[in-house]
């Protein structure tokens, strides 16, 4: 079954003897501390970074596993050079809007192009977590946003534990005893489902991204670029509209000036969904209307908590932050 795939570059660390993975685009700064950089008040330490004081937390403290991780064999991909013993470990330092915060792991492996794959119906996924990636021995890396796992610990009293994984069938709802029950059922959820309309000029991430939100309850439509889904808009009842930028005939952009001179087009709120994430791009989506706006990789339960929430507002659910 095909799942949503996205190439990002990544940092591979090692956190004890477990490797993980993030986004080096959301990583401000890679560094080893110098004697007296870190600080210590109270339990927390500080670090002492660019004329700043920022709070530092080890990663292996945040990702607190409620069961023992298997040993597996040593993988050559992930060996490194060990560092002094005299050395502080490395610390990757993250920002989250106006807060800057460090996480420190215990070795550094390697920043490479990798494919980003989203976790599958087997298992429930934590909420900072984007996917696995896979390394060329064959080793699986998890992918995870630290900002939103040091969120995650924040917001708990007591310690981070992984969310307890359940299966597909315990996550799936029961199935009907009867078939004719089921099948009035389904065209019940069908009828109600809000339908989003993906504008995508790459097939592939079209039939995937409908995938997911298939999965999570909507109706999907597609289309190629912004000419095609004015056209199919004129015909269709829709309640989100999920776009890229940069497309042929009509990109992103211009397909959001072209909504905003029809009225009803206008009332769909469209939510943008790209690999650009620079101020400019954000700013100008806003500027032409965008409701929201996704750069990738992103986070699919914070997506589809903001298209759930756009297209039903009176869902009190807290609304998704855009990455």
């Amino acid at each position: 079954m095909p799942l949503t795939l996205t190439i990002a570059k990544l940092v591979i660390c090692l956190v004890d003897s477990t490797a993980v993975a993030l986004p080096a685009d959301s990583i401000e700064e890679i560094l080893t501390p110098q004697s007296g950089q870190v600080q210590q008040s109270g339990t927390q330490r500080y670090l002492n970074w660019r004329e700043q004081i920022i709070p530092t937390y080890r990663l292996a403290d945040l990702l607190s596993y409620s069961c023992p991780l298997p040993e597996n064999p040593p993988s050559k991909v992930l060996s490194t050079i060990s560092l002094p013993k005299d050395w502080a470990l490395p610390m990757l330092v993250l920002r989250q809007e106006q807060q800057i915060f460090a996480l420190e792991v215990d070795r550094l492996v390697t920043e490479q192009e990798l494919v980003i794959k989203p976790f599958g119906l087997a298992i429930a996924p934590p909420s900072y977590a984007y996917g696995c990636t896979i390394l060329g021995d064959g080793s699986l890396v998890p992918v995870i946003d630290g900002a939103a796992l040091l969120a995650l610990s924040m917001s708990q009293p007591a310690e981070v534990s992984v969310p307890p994984m359940v299966t597909a069938y315990e996550s799936m709802p029961a199935i009907q005893s009867q078939t004719t029950s089921a099948k009035k059922s389904s065209a019940i959820k069908t009828a109600q489902a809000p339908t989003v309309l993906i504008i995508d000029d790459s097939a592939t991430l079209r039939r995937t991204a409908a995938l997911s939100l298939e999965r999570a309850g909507f109706r999907v439509l597609q289309s190629r670029d912004g000419r095609e889904a004015i056209d199919q808009l004129r015909h269709a009842t829709v309640q989100v509209i999920v776009c890229d930028i940069e497309m042929p005939n009509m990109n992103g952009f211009e397909f959001l000036s072209q909504r905003r001179k029809d009225e009803k087009l206008a009332a769909i709120p469209t939510v943008m969904l790209t690999s650009r994430g620079n101020e400019k791009h954000r700013w100008l989506a806003t500027r032409l209307g965008a409701s929201a706006y996704f750069t990738k990789p992103y986070l699919e339960q914070e997506f589809i908590t903001t298209l759930k929430n756009i297209a039903d507002p009176s869902n009190k659910a807290l609304p998704a932050i855009a990455q």
